[in-house]
């Protein structure tokens, strides 16, 4: 028995050897996140059960995914240093998507970094934005990690990924994940760049066309607009059961008279739009403090890079912009 698995130690390292040393590539592109996002880039993400994936803890890492741009991953799976017990200072913790990780952009760039730079270090700002989630996953990472942070006050952002179209039809909160066991056996060997290799030889000739996953005449997305109303409902409740202060933060869109021809409004913004509207629907009925990033940006032109390219991550002034909104509330509600 020792023999046989020290006989396949070997030929498992010698093969990982050949596969690295020739430098094959073993990127397998799905672009939809609900689908194996985490299997994708198995540097950045590893597989979770309950989050669906999560970013890897502890490196600084230079990814394909983050398109040749550098991040450091502290031990909770967040963007920035490690995090530390509460002090004297209101602990502010952003929750969120790639806007709120600050994709594109430095850590001292990003609108988390701003806030605190802003309020001169008044505030403890923790960033819990991880990209690709939706307002599901924030829910469930708040509620069931990141709180145990006692943070002051919460921030809000998501939209984006919920109203992704939803990969075979399945909306998140009816993915189904294998058990636990298997999870970790995958995220374990996901590091050997043997199995991205054979995963790739092995999928790539039976995979369907990504397209053809989707219905254009009917399309399913991700988290549906009352459930997306439903799970920053619960944040907020969650928040002021527990004495933390929600804010909620619409999700900013380039403006379409900026940056598209006058009178077209294609269905993405018409969609995002209508989130944007439900969270401010949220604020109302449930008197939450809110900080209209979307409207505010509606007036400015410079706030994005290439619009037509990537409508959804703002450039660094962008950033500074939303910072400078976020602490100016901050600092009027002292």
């Amino acid at each position: 028995m020792v023999y046989s698995l020290t006989a396949l130690i070997i030929v498992v390292a010698a093969v990982e050897a050949v596969v690295r040393l020739g430098d094959f590539d073993t990127y397998f592109q799905n672009r939809f996140f609900t689908l194996n996002r985490a299997l994708d880039y198995p540097d950045v993400f590893q597989k979770d059960r309950y989050l669906f994936w999560r970013l890897r803890p502890s490196q600084t890492i230079t990814s394909r995914f983050f398109e040749g741009k550098t991040y450091r991953i502290n031990s909770l799976g967040l963007r920035g240093d490690d995090v530390g017990p509460p002090d004297e200072r209101p602990r502010l913790l952003a929750l969120g998507n790639s806007c709120t990780f600050g994709w594109g952009v430095s850590h001292d760039e990003s609108y988390i970094r701003q806030i605190e730079t802003n309020l001169a270090g008044e505030f403890d700002v923790i960033n819990g934005g991880v990209p690709g989630y939706s307002s599901l996953q924030g829910k469930r990472f708040f509620q069931n990690e990141l709180i145990d942070l006692q943070p002051d006050i919460v921030t809000i952002l998501f939209a984006w990924n919920d109203h992704w179209a939803a990969a075979g039809g399945v909306t998140d909160k009816d993915q189904q994940f294998p058990p636990q066991i298997i999870i970790e056996i995958q995220n374990a060997v996901s590091h050997l760049h043997s199995y991205r290799l054979l995963k790739k030889l092995l999928l790539s000739p039976i995979e369907s066309d990504p397209d053809s996953l989707f219905s254009r005449s009917n399309p399913v997305y991700r988290v549906h607009p009352e459930d997306y109303f439903a799970n920053l409902q619960a944040i907020c409740h969650v928040c002021v059961d527990n004495g933390i202060q929600p804010i909620l933060l619409t999700s900013p869109l380039p403006s379409l008279d900026t940056y598209f021809p006058v009178g077209t409004k294609s269905n993405m913004h018409a969609y995002h739009e209508f989130y944007n509207e439900m969270v401010r629907r949220l604020a109302v009925e449930e008197q939450i403090e809110l900080v209209d990033l979307a409207q505010a940006f509606d007036l400015r032109d410079d706030l994005f890079d290439d619009a037509s390219r990537d409508p959804i991550h703002f450039n660094a002034e962008g950033h500074r912009f939303a910072g400078q909104l976020i602490a100016d509330y901050l600092r009027g509600e002292k």
